[in-house]
């Protein structure tokens, strides 16, 4: 084999931060075209959502019986600022083509 299993753990483990920190920076750079009160409201839930996922695989329940209800609740969370994202920058177009 080419790799270890450790060293193949920490390439993915490099790789997955490098890929977690390009989405975040492309929404980042998205939220900043937003108005402020509305880029702070996606930010908020996006982040809240983030949390409540990664918290609930860095910290596994005893017994949770295999349904992931904090993992799921979370990725709602983001997914539901992701689309609040989504749905204002096509507003933003719609008006930029209407004008």
């Amino acid at each position: 084999m080419i790799f270890e299993n450790s060293e193949m753990t920490i390439i993915l483990g490099v790789l997955l931060t490098l890929v977690i920190s390009y989405v975040a920076y492309s929404l980042i750079k998205q939220l900043r075209t937003l108005e402020k009160t509305q880029a702070r409201r996606i930010f908020d839930l996006m982040v809240i959502g983030s949390i409540l996922y990664w918290l609930d695989i860095l910290i596994p329940q005893e017994g949770s019986g295999g349904i992931k209800i904090q993992a799921a609740a979370g990725m709602l969370i983001f997914l539901y600022g992701y689309g609040l994202l989504v749905l204002e920058k096509y507003r933003e177009g719609r008006r930029g083509v209407g004008s």
